[in-house]
Parts: structure tokens; C-alpha cells; sequence
């Protein structure tokens, strides 16, 4: 159970979504933690979950000072991934969205991905509850003429050493004027992790516009090799909403 800080609040004095999938990754951290497959577990190991890919859809989003409350699932796995549900909602039970969550475990040292029918905690625990959107899709590559360039800074890696998931998502959502948002909120939003990208290093933005609600956003590197790749829809804010 969480609660919209003031100083978390966007321009529009609601949850921002880039906060709300950090509160997705501390939940699925808590989760794990909880089957003993957490990061302090893992560790250990020299293990570490990645997260591979998001969808999020939401309703509306919690306002400053209102609480909500994050549920969190395993809807199934397999040798390579896990696939982890979330709902997010008021205390009364109001639903504001839900998300589905992509998550694979690596090597620290190697890079590569673990089996993870090695780890114990899914046979018995994976409650095959689906999760009611749509599943992430796979996005295609977005050509062009690059937007805006940017270097990996300090503030952008995280304890894996290289740009943290939040970033990317930070990074697609300032690409879009403050009045796309005064007038829109983000019905939808997906992102497809596909390589690393480090400190020092630079990422290209691309982006690709359907309509004034749906665009593809892609972060590449120098060689032009995709780093991930973003979906956003916009949804129209009612008028009395946006007075």
C-alpha cells in the first residue's frame, strides 16, 4: 500500500507512471524476497533478475494524497521467462490499471540468461491467473531521422551498472511537450528491453507517430543497433480535468 506524496506528483498533481514502475519493482522485489528468490538471494549466486518487458494500462491514475493499493502475481514461467501480473487500486477496491511483466534472471559475470525451471519457488507457487489487457507486443523497429541524442550519465545506472529500467521509460516520456500531457493522460504504455547500454555511452531517440494518440519510440546506439522500444497511448483528459 502506497501513498501520492506531494513531491512525487507530476504537473497534472497525479502519480507519474515512471514512479508507479518503480513501485512495480520494489512489489515484484517484495514478492520474490518473500519466496527466497529476491535479490539478497540471488546474490549470492552472482544472480539478478532483469526485467524484459512492460505493459501498463490504467484507468486513471491515483492523485496527490490518495492511496493505492499494488497486488502481484505469477502468471506462468518457462526455461527462459517469468510472467509476473500486476493490479493497482484504491483501498475501496476502485481498480486504476493493471500491468503485465516480462522477467528473465541472469549472470552477473556472463550476461546470460539462467533456467529458471533451476529455481524451486515456481512449481508449486504460479497461480495462472491471467491478467486482463492485452499481452506486450513485440515492437517493431522505428527508422528515421533521430530526435534528440543523449549521454549515459551517473544518475542513469543502477546496481547492474548500466541504465536503469526507470531511465528508459523517463528518458521515451520527455520526448513529448507538457501540453500533450495537460490535455492527455497515458492510457497505455509498453516497452520492449532488448540490449544493455553502459555509462559513457550515448542512446539515439527515434520516434514514429501514428496519430496525436499512439507513437513508437526507439533508443538506439551510436551503430544504430536498438537498445529497447516503446509504445505509448494518449487518451483525452475530460475538459473539467484539464481546468
Amino acid at each position: 500500500r502506497y501513498s501520492v506524496e506531494p513531491a512525487e506528483g507530476n504537473a497534472q498533481g497525479e502519480l507519474p507512471l515512471t514512479i508507479l514502475v518503480k513501485r512495480i519493482l520494489e512489489t515484484a522485489t517484495f514478492h520474490a524476497e518473500k519466496w527466497s528468490v529476491g535479490y539478497s538471494s540471488l546474490i549470492k549466486s552472482r544472480l539478478t533478475w532483469v526485467l524484459a518487458r512492460l505493459a501498463v494500462e490504467m484507468r486513471r491514475y491515483p492523485k496527490i494524497n490518495e492511496d493505492y493499493v499494488i497486488e502481484t502475481w505469477v502468471e506462468s514461467y518457462n526455461k527462459h521467462f517469468s510472467a509476473r501480473n500486476f493490479r493497482f487500486s484504491s483501498p475501496r477496491g476502485e481498480i486504476y490499471g493493471y500491468a503485465r511483466t516480462i522477467w528473465s534472471v541472469i549472470d552477473i559475470d556472463t550476461r546470460i540468461s539462467v533456467d529458471l525451471s533451476t529455481l524451486d519457488c515456481f512449481s508449486d507457487r504460479v497461480s495462472g491467473v491471467e491478467c486482463p489487457i492485452d499481452r506486450q507486443s513485440k515492437l517493431k523497429p522505428v527508422e528515421g531521422e533521430p530526435l534528440v541524442s543523449y549521454p549515459v550519465r551517473y544518475s542513469d545506472i543502477d546496481l547492474n551498472r548500466h541504465v536503469n529500467s526507470v531511465k528508459y521509460i523517463e528518458h521515451m516520456l520527455d520526448t513529448f511537450s507538457l501540453q500533450q500531457y495537460d490535455e492527455n493522460m497515458i492510457g497505455r504504455f509498453e516497452i520492449n528491453y532488448m540490449s544493455e547500454i553502459r555509462y559513457g555511452m550515448w542512446f539515439v531517440f527515434y520516434r514514429r507517430e501514428f496519430d496525436n494518440s499512439c507513437f513508437e519510440l526507439e533508443l538506439k546506439n551510436r551503430n544504430h543497433e536498438g537498445i529497447c522500444r516503446g509504445k505509448v497511448w494518449f487518451v483525452p483528459r475530460e475538459k473539467k480535468e484539464r481546468n
